[in-house]
Order: structure tokens, then sequence, then C-alpha cells
């Protein structure tokens, strides 16, 4: 079973470099441009500090916090020279599969781009309340992208010529922009109840699994982990969308018995019976695929 992937209808923004021709190193800084921008999240990726203080000292670089107290918390900006792709090249080995990772090629110079970055991290909801999305965060980063509506999408890739990371499988995909430097005014991003249902969606099956990892599941230990995602991503949506199962805590208890018992064990006598209940309640409620973070 191919791990579940988040598909990208505006195809001429977000390209497989495969599809482009690109050099099969996937490297950026081919292209001619001054120099590229690596954006890391420190919390995935927290040995950056280190390398950042000995292997390469010299790189320019930035905290997008804002805090000084939570700033080794936060991602980091580096700026890469174009003719250093050996050193985009090792950043890409030493973070193979920890979703930490994107590059980003701007007119910008480092402390602009970081202070537009820093406006993207913070998001008001549809009820005024404020809080951070992890867009750096490259599993977050296709769903951020795609929810965004085409003024959002606008402002927020203004000032970038490119943004590329790797997908679930490893391949590198890139948001295109537009390249403008005058584009970095703008306010804070305000999201629809839509934009935000569609942002929880996206990323309700990695906090799934990360409980089950967390919770030292042995049958998802057993399960390679290429398989992981797609697997807990299905049993995510049938949870949510067929039982209207509302908490992260049955969620993840859904999950654990299609691990143990398999993938269609809500078919079994006894499961369809306790599962009808929580569709009624959920049908009762008027709700359909509703969940929250209990």
């Amino acid at each position: 079973m191919l791990p579940y992937r988040l598909q990208f209808p505006r195809d001429k923004v977000a390209t497989p470099h495969s599809d482009l021709g690109a050099p099969s190193s996937g490297l950026p800084g081919q292209s001619g441009a001054s120099g590229i921008f690596l954006l890391i999240d420190a919390v995935q990726y927290p040995g950056i500090w280190r390398i950042l203080q000995y292997r390469f000292r010299r790189l320019p670089w930035v905290s997008l916090s804002n805090q000084d107290c939570h700033a080794q918390a936060g991602p980091v900006l580096l700026h890469v020279a174009s003719n250093q792709t050996s050193t985009l090249g090792w950043f890409l080995e030493h973070t193979r599969g920890l979703h930490c990772l994107s590059w980003i090629e701007s007119p910008l110079g480092l402390e602009a781009l970081a202070e537009h970055l820093r406006k993207l991290t913070h998001i008001e909801g549809e009820d005024g309340a404020g809080y951070d999305i992890r867009y750096y965060d490259t599993r977050i980063l296709p769903a951020w992208y795609q929810m965004l509506d085409a003024s959002q999408e606008a402002a927020a890739l203004g000032p970038v010529s490119s943004w590329t990371y790797l997908d679930r499988d490893g391949m590198p995909c890139t948001l295109f922009g537009h390249a403008n430097a005058e584009m970095t005014a703008m306010p804070m991003f305000r999201l629809t109840a839509a934009q935000e249902r569609t942002l929880l969606e996206a990323a309700l099956p990695d906090i799934v699994l990360e409980r089950l990892e967390q919770n030292g599941n042995a049958d998802l230990a057993a399960m390679p982990r290429s398989l992981r995602y797609g697997f807990i991503a299905d049993q995510v949506k049938k949870a949510t969308n067929q039982y209207g199962i509302a908490s992260t805590q049955e969620i993840v208890l859904f999950c654990s018995l299609a691990l143990g018992i398999g993938r269609n064990f809500d078919k079994l006598l006894p499961v369809v019976q306790v599962l009808q209940k929580f569709a009624d309640a959920a049908t009762a409620a008027g709700r359909t695929g509703g969940y929250s973070f209990r």
C-alpha cells in the first residue's frame, strides 16, 4: 500500500522536481540565483545548534523565534551561497526522514526573509484566537500551502522565488512564488473555520502516529516505517468520517485495534455494535467526522 499523500491541484505551483527536468541530485542553487536559505525546524533537529557552533560556524543564520528564551525551540534560517551545494547536500543527508528541512530561493536578504517568515508563523482563527503554525515542519508545509486562499498565497510566496522540501517519499517538491522583494508587507493571516479544519485533518494522522510511537505500540513497531503513515491515515479517516469518533484518544485506540487485529477489524460483529453507538451519537449531535485534541 502506498503512503497517503496530499494532492496539489495547483500543479503549476507545487511540482516535483522530477517533472521539471531538474538535476538528479535534486539540489537547488543551479539556476544562477545569488544564494539560497535553509529553513530548519530545531524541534525536529535539535543538533542544529551544535552544528552551527562547530561544523558550519561561518554560515550566516538567524532564529525565527521572537523570544530569546525560546530561540532553541523555534526554526532557524541559514543563508548559503549558490556555490555551496555540498553544504545543502550535507544537511539533506543528515536530516533524512526528520521532516525538518526546506530551502528557499528569494531576492530578500537574510534578516528581511526571516521577518517575512515570522509573520507567516502567527495566524488568527475565525474566533479571533491567535496561535502559531509550524509550517516549517515539512509534513505540515504542503497542507498549510494547500489551505491558503489566493490572496494569502500571493502574500506568503510574494518575496519567494521557490520553496522546496522533500515529501514523505523523499522526493523534492517545489512551491513557486513571485520573486518580488517588495511583496513583504502583509497583515496576520486570519483563517476561516474551513481552513482550520483542513489543517487539523492534515495534521491528525501524524498526531496519532506520534502518540502510538510514544506509547511503544509493538504492532506499529513491527510494521515497515514506509507503510506506517498510510495505514494510520486510512484508519483515522475511517474513524472520523465513518464513525464520527470525536477525541484523539479514542482515535488512537481505534488505530491500535486496527494494528493488532487487522485493518478491517471494524467489520467484526462485536466491534460493529460498539462503533455503531459512536456513529449514532455523532448523528444525534449533528456532526460527522468532528474531533478534538482530548
